[in-house]
């Protein structure tokens, strides 16, 4: 029986935690980036921020580069009890603020170079439940798996994952409020280790 790349912690946050950090997180840096689909350039369907670690960029879908503005005190607290729970280092956090159902990101996998190798992906949800879906690449096992993802709840991508699956966060017709998704990544560039 093998182990699955991923495990899922729906009540990693308290309600009373995750409320405050989706407070905090409505007040931060938001942007609306483009992206370059099929020759030109679209609107990403959903608002982006980034923060992390110093000279740690990230570049996405050869198109998309992002500039971390320095951690803020609940991120960076929140960065450390992920590393501590799972094991990792993080040196960046990228959020994606889902206001209406049309908002989404498609198929893909978290494969940027400046990640590394293997990289462990940290996902934390708040505000809105919506439908995850995580299905292995061609030639690999495994089955389509879908997750609603809950307030304050912890979705934790293995190292390996990106290799063998891909994921997205589809559109829906139905009426959802707002859900705000940060997601923790290693970086080459980074200089801080769990025994610093």
């Amino acid at each position: 029986m093998t182990q699955e790349p991923y495990y899922y912690l729906p009540q990693f946050l308290s309600q009373a935690e995750a409320d405050a950090l989706y407070e905090h997180s409505q007040a931060l840096s938001w942007q609306q980036n483009d992206i370059r689909m099929f020759g030109k350039f679209i609107p990403v369907p959903r608002l982006e921020a980034i923060y992390g670690d110093e000279g740690c960029s990230y570049f996405y879908s050869s198109s998309v580069l992002l500039e971390p503005l320095p951690w803020t005190d609940p991120l960076a607290k929140l960065r450390d009890r992920i590393e501590t729970e799972s094991g990792f280092n993080f040196a960046i956090t990228t959020g994606n603020r889902y206001r209406v159902g049309e908002h989404s990101i498609g198929w893909h996998s978290d494969n940027e170079k400046s990640l590394g190798t293997s990289p462990a992906i940290a996902s934390i949800s708040l505000g809105a439940i919506r439908k995850f879906s995580l299905k292995p690449r061609k030639g690999h096992e495994g089955e389509l798996q879908h997750f609603f993802l809950e307030h304050g709840s912890l979705l934790l991508m293995l190292p390996g994952c990106q290799s063998t699956h891909i994921h997205q966060l589809p559109k829906t017709k139905q009426s959802v409020a707002e859900r705000i998704n940060w997601t923790f990544r290693p970086h080459l560039n980074q200089t801080r280790r769990l025994d610093d």
